[in-house]
Formats: structure tokens, C-alpha cells, sequence
């Protein structure tokens, strides 16, 4: 228990130092940016996408033509159930490289499990229509 706990706030630490590197110094070159989108995805594989979001629509802000950050911030939506957002990011990524087939399966697989959602709530909506009324 005492390890994990130890290594929980050096992680912390760790993270929040790179933190404070990368918002004092900003985007300075390709490898703050590289080095940004690997702390995202490191958060994101810690299950802290909140976290992971921040970090990857910051990227987007400072280099909004990158493919790869829109489809990262768009598995981070979809992991977090906002398929609405992680749909919008899917088609971003999709234009701007309309020949990369992850981003067109993740895309697929979003839109099929955000298809099911709605015709699930419209389904449930109807049911509740029907229910007698007293």
C-alpha cells in the first residue's frame, strides 16, 4: 500500500512538473508539442481523460491541422460516452487525412454505438408514451 501510494504523488509529481514546463514555455517546436501529446496519451491510458481532453484541444488550438490529435481527442470523447463530440473529431481527422483507415474505423465503430444510443433513448422515449395513464 505504501508503494502504490508513493508511487501515486511521484506520478503526481511528475506531472505536474511537465505541466508546468509545457504551459511556461508553450509550443515552441514539434518536440514541446510531441512531448505534450505523449503526456495526453499517458494520462489517457491512466483512465484520466478529463485530463487527456485538456491536453489534446490545447494541442488542436496550437496546430489545428494535425490529424492525429483530432482523432486522440476524439477516442477520449468517446470514452467518456460524448459520441456527439467524439463524432465531430472522427470527421476533423477524416478530412484532414482522408486516407488513414484507423481513423475511418474508429469513426465507423463511434457512429454504429452512437447510432444504437439514439434509437435505444428514442425506443425508451416511445415506451414511456405508451405507459398508461391514471
Amino acid at each position: 500500500m505504501k508503494n502504490l501510494i508513493k508511487k501515486l504523488i511521484l506520478n503526481f509529481i511528475f506531472l505536474a512538473i511537465i505541466s508546468s514546463i509545457l504551459v511556461g514555455c508553450g509550443f515552441k517546436s514539434d518536440e514541446s508539442l510531441k512531448a505534450y501529446n505523449e503526456f495526453a496519451i499517458k494520462s489517457a491510458k491512466k483512465g484520466l481523460w478529463n485530463e487527456a481532453i485538456m491536453r489534446w484541444e490545447r494541442l488542436i488550438s496550437a496546430d489545428p491541422n494535425n490529424a492525429k490529435y483530432h482523432n486522440n481527442l476524439a477516442v477520449a470523447y468517446e470514452a467518456k460516452g460524448q459520441l456527439d463530440l467524439a463524432l465531430i473529431e472522427y470527421e476533423k481527422a477524416i478530412k484532414l487525412d482522408p486516407e488513414n483507415k484507423v481513423y475511418r474505423y474508429n469513426y465507423l465503430k463511434c457512429k454504429i454505438d452512437h447510432d444504437k444510443h439514439q434509437k435505444k433513448a428514442k425506443s425508451n422515449k416511445l415506451e414511456e408514451n405508451k405507459e398508461p395513464k391514471i
